[in-house]
């Protein structure tokens, strides 16, 4: 039979072993609480960065960019800028490498029925209205039929309204119509004429200037205006009577 010395001595060591065994396992608790507070901050930093990512990066974002209008980034790349006019008004439809131009945009396919807004153009320079020709994006030689193009002038289709017709819904640009038009456009320059001293290129949409007028969308229904020449020469936002049906 064990001696009393015996079993405080069992006891004892029981008592440390218990001890022991219950400083391991809320070590081990304060690990596994650890481990799952930086598994939420990793969670947390990635829901963070998808959500500044998809928005621009917050302060930098398509809206600010352009002045509070909806703009499309790098609409037209370097590779469809090609045969483009760089001369002087009235600028005829440019057919030059326009499948190419269209190819290189991306542009979705025609469709009449799928997705079909308009837009209306309107071109000044030195105060003079310049024409926006019918059959822009529409060539016969190729059977080429753009997404974004005009239409012969008609009653029910006054000179400068942008046809966007496509398969899918799609934000078309202003960059993106100049470039299938085929006339060298960029925020300072419009064919041959650059925007030099008192000589401007502005451009307007819904009578609000645009910052960035290559990537600004044109929305349902938008009024868009390209003007060269001093600032207060032309108008900023033309009285529209849209046809019936459009």
């Amino acid at each position: 039979m064990a001696s009393r010395k015996e079993q405080k001595e069992r006891l004892r060591a029981e008592r440390v072993a218990q001890e022991e065994a219950e400083r391991r396992e809320a070590s081990r608790r304060r690990r596994l609480q650890i481990g799952a507070a930086l598994g939420a901050l990793v969670i947390i930093a990635a829901v963070v960065a998808v959500i500044a990512l998809s928005s621009g990066g917050g302060g930098n974002d398509d809206e600010s960019s352009s002045g509070g209008l909806a703009i499309h980034q790098d609409s037209v790349p370097a590779s469809a800028q090609l045969a483009l006019d760089d001369g002087p008004p009235p600028w005829k439809p440019n057919y030059k490498q326009l499948p190419q131009r269209i190819q290189a945009m991306g542009l979705p396919g025609f469709n009449e029925t799928t997705f079909h807004i308009h837009a209306w153009l309107h071109i000044y320079v030195d105060g003079k209205k310049e024409p926006v020709p019918a059959n822009i994006g529409v060539d016969a030689a190729t059977q080429t039929l753009s997404p974004l193009h005009t239409h012969p002038v008609a009653p029910d289709n006054p000179e400068g309204i942008i046809h966007m017709e496509a398969d899918q819904e799609y934000d078309f640009t202003l960059g993106q119509l100049m470039d299938v038009w085929g006339i060298e456009f960029s925020k300072d320059q419009i064919g041959s004429l650059k925007s030099q001293g008192d000589d401007q290129l502005q451009v307007y949409l819904n009578g609000e200037l645009v910052t960035d007028p290559v990537n600004v969308v044109m929305p349902e229904h938008g009024n868009v205006v390209i003007g060269y020449g001093k600032p207060d020469s032309f108008p900023h936002e033309p009285k529209l009577d849209w046809p019936q049906g459009l």
